[in-house]
């Protein structure tokens, strides 16, 4: 869920209503969208996680390194982040700071799936599960090629309704097209309408 209102107080009550609902099981990730500063995240991050929320997505922004190191240590819960980086080397200093407990590249901005696949095994080789932002539905098949994968994030503005089969999602858990490839397959009668 999206976090980052004026007050910090909206963000835990709108968290806690959610927890609530979902029960203390469920995996509950927040995002912040870059808005705050390193200190207003650590603060936002203390009070998030008496919520058990199992991360805080982009609290800051994603080329402050010691800020991501210091929010992640000072606010106690899990960082992920790296929706905004673009090479291999930008992951690895952000990796080795040991700021980032969720490694998050997207395949359209790290260089494709070679790219993807890099930060994917660099993330093993320290530990770490990877997760994913944006293209879902290339990068579903991703995740099911590494031992290490944590949660595919799938977008509401999908292109779902322009493939000839869009990705599936059963009982929360997504599931990896067997078809040759990448598997994405565009509806082109449906993208004629769009035909300008």
């Amino acid at each position: 869920m999206k976090v980052g209102r004026e007050r910090l107080s909206e963000d835990v009550e709108r968290v806690t209503a959610l927890r609530e609902l979902l029960g203390p099981e469920f995996p509950l990730m927040v995002d912040a969208n870059m808005c705050w500063s390193p200190a207003h995240a650590t603060r936002a991050a203390r009070a998030l996680r008496e919520l058990d929320i199992y991360w805080l997505e982009e609290p800051t922004t994603p080329d402050d390194v010691e800020g991501h190191v210091r929010i992640a240590r000072d606010g106690g819960v899990p960082i992920a982040a790296g929706e905004n980086l673009h090479t291999i080397y930008e992951f690895q200093k952000a990796i080795a700071s040991g700021g980032i407990a969720f490694p998050e590249p997207d395949l359209a901005n790290i260089g494709g799936i070679t790219g993807w696949m890099k930060v994917a095994h660099l993330a093993e080789a320290h530990n770490l599960p990877v997760t994913t932002h944006g293209v879902h539905d290339l990068q579903v098949h991703l995740l099911a090629a590494v031992p290490n994968a944590s949660y595919l994030e799938e977008h509401g503005f999908s292109v779902a309704k322009y493939l000839q089969h869009p990705m599936q999602i059963e009982d929360g858990i997504v599931i990896a097209p067997d078809r040759p490839g990448h598997g994405v397959q565009f509806d082109w009668d449906a993208l004629e309408a769009l035909r300008a």
